[in-house]
């Protein structure tokens, strides 16, 4: 545990050193929100929510995916220099690496999730109470685990030249089909079954019901929890993979 912890802190520091990518994962909902708000601020969700707060939390949750996405996809450059064959040489366990990519991708996730919500409330004029503050932001912070996973998948079976491709093709995807760029109630009746079985719907909608102060949805939560095993199980059978081709 004192080797996963370690480095994880390392890969941290490495990942936050890279300032541009910290900055363009952070910037780019900022930029998102402001232009829907500016947009559509001033009119109510249909579920009775401001549009201020429920594009804040769309974007929230678009930046954070984003940046532990990128994060985990970082793993292709270390494998492509031998980063990764040293690793295998230590008492690192495949477990505690995984464990320690994913500690890394969620804390990426924390600088975009913040900003979102500081320029909510500074410029948006988004208002909701310090506890509701603090409780969306944790709750959509935990629900983005099946993000790190994924961006760990993508980052054990691409290489340095395809993983930035494929992210940002299963990120515009994800994010599109699970309503964090267009209110679902405006597709078909088929886009809204399709979403609720993808993660990006329900880590936004966990955010809003947070928001709400009501409880998160059951049904989302082993939404959420499935997929977190499932792409932990292949990401895995990908870290294994990469050792024998290594």
């Amino acid at each position: 545990m004192t080797m996963t912890l370690n480095y994880a802190w390392m890969s941290a520091l490495s990942t936050f050193r890279n300032a541009k990518f910290v900055i363009f994962t952070a910037a780019l909902p900022v930029i998102m929100f402001l232009l829907f708000n500016g947009l559509y601020g001033d009119q109510t969700s249909s579920a009775g929510m401001s549009a201020g707060v429920y594009l804040m939390i769309s974007m929230a949750c678009y930046g954070a995916i984003g940046a532990s996405l990128n994060a985990g996809a970082r793993i292709a450059l270390e494998r492509q220099t031998g980063w990764n064959r040293q690793l295998r040489l230590t008492a690192l366990s495949p477990q505690g690496y995984m464990i320690a990519k994913a500690v890394v991708s969620m804390l990426v996730a924390l600088p975009a999730l913040a900003l979102v919500f500081l320029v909510g409330g500074v410029v948006g004029h988004v208002h909701l109470s310090v506890g509701s503050w603090l409780l969306t932001a944790l709750v959509i912070w935990i629900s983005i685990i099946p993000f790190a996973m994924l961006g760990l998948v993508i980052g054990f079976l691409g290489t340095p030249d395809s993983t930035q491709p494929i992210s940002m093709l299963v990120y515009i995807g994800l994010s599109i089909l699970g309503g964090l760029w267009v209110p679902l109630e405006n597709f078909p009746a088929v886009m809204t079954t399709i979403a609720k079985v993808l993660p990006t719907y329900w880590v936004a909608e966990n955010g809003r019901d947070a928001a709400a102060g009501v409880g998160v949805s059951a049904t989302g939560v082993l939404v959420l929890v499935g997929w977190t095993i499932l792409l932990g199980l292949v990401g895995m059978a990908a870290y294994r993979r990469s050792g024998r081709k290594a």
